[in-house]
């Protein structure tokens, strides 16, 4: 249900290829910069929209769609806790209707 509800890309930040980030890093610098912000704050400006960026591709970042107080990732270590086991979500798989493959 999460996966349906939040269309993640990714499980886990570190799966995300460096030239995505780059490039999304790059988006976020010139949003910056058009804007009038000064060039010594650019880098942090893009930072913080990273975050936000991180939150909404990446499944293990994203709030629980049942508790939006806590993250995917916070659920499970919880769950990981209580019952004493070992849980990792590795991949996962999205199915839409109406969508055709690309060539």
């Amino acid at each position: 249900m999460q996966i349906t509800a939040s269309n993640p890309m990714y499980v886990r930040r570190e799966e995300i290829p460096a030239e995505v980030l780059e490039k999304e890093k790059t988006i976020y610098r010139n949003q910056a910069r058009e804007s009038g912000k000064p060039e010594k704050i650019l880098d942090k400006i893009a930072e913080g929209k990273l975050e936000k960026f991180y939150q909404e591709v990446c499944l293990m970042e994203q709030p629980f769609i049942k508790n939006t107080d806590i993250t995917l990732k916070e659920l499970l270590e919880e769950l990981v806790t209580k019952l004493g086991e070992n849980i990792l979500i590795r991949r996962f798989v999205r199915f839409q209707l109406g969508e055709t493959a690309e060539s």
